[in-house]
């Protein structure tokens, strides 16, 4: 089972990378890392109308599966089911103000005797982050305690939780660049 493990900011700036990093993460009941080789994820910008916008998400919106070692493995609160793997959308940034989210497709290659020959790519899985409002406000002309109150108020904002900062670490100890918030 797809899910979000890092939730992007609920607010951005245009052409930012946004903090804390998109990270879907990938659960089983079974071992899967014979599959993993074959499967990747696909991040895509989602307008708040439901148009899918192609030309807007840069940064990295394709990532193989990373297989979590096993001692990072946790449960994600259902019985039996384990994170087996996870996918890293580092530098996303969004060019255009507006609200969106970004949905993280699960992708397989299916090389079944039912396809063609060469196999064919099936998506197993979608799931959308959280709303994202951008704008470009401009902070430089307001005043310092407006500045100073904006910037305290992002901060919260923008602050992944205990389980999203662990999560964070676990990717960090498997060699992964984690930003800092801006």
């Amino acid at each position: 089972m797809l899910r979000v493990a890092v939730q992007p900011p609920s607010h951005a700036h245009p052409n930012e990378p946004l903090y804390p990093p998109l990270v879907a993460r990938l659960s089983s009941e079974t071992t899967i890392f014979s599959e993993l080789s074959q499967t990747w994820a696909v991040a895509t910008l989602i307008h708040h109308s439901g148009e899918v916008l192609h030309d807007q998400l840069g940064g990295k919106v394709v990532d193989s599966a990373h297989p979590l070692p096993e001692a990072a493995l946790g449960t994600n609160g259902t019985s039996v089911e384990r994170d087996r793997a996870y996918f890293y959308f580092s530098g996303l940034a969004i060019s255009e103000p507006g609200r969106y989210r970004v949905r993280v497709s699960l992708m397989q290659m299916d090389y079944s005797p039912h396809g063609s020959g060469e196999g064919t790519v099936r998506v197993l899985e979608t799931i959308d982050s959280r709303s994202i409002t951008v704008n470009d406000d401009a902070l430089t002309n307001s005043r310092p305690s407006t500045w100073l109150q904006h910037i305290m108020v992002t901060q919260l904002l923008i602050a992944p939780d205990s389980r999203e900062r662990a999560f964070l670490r676990v990717l960090r100890d498997d060699g992964q660049e984690i930003p800092s918030p801006q």
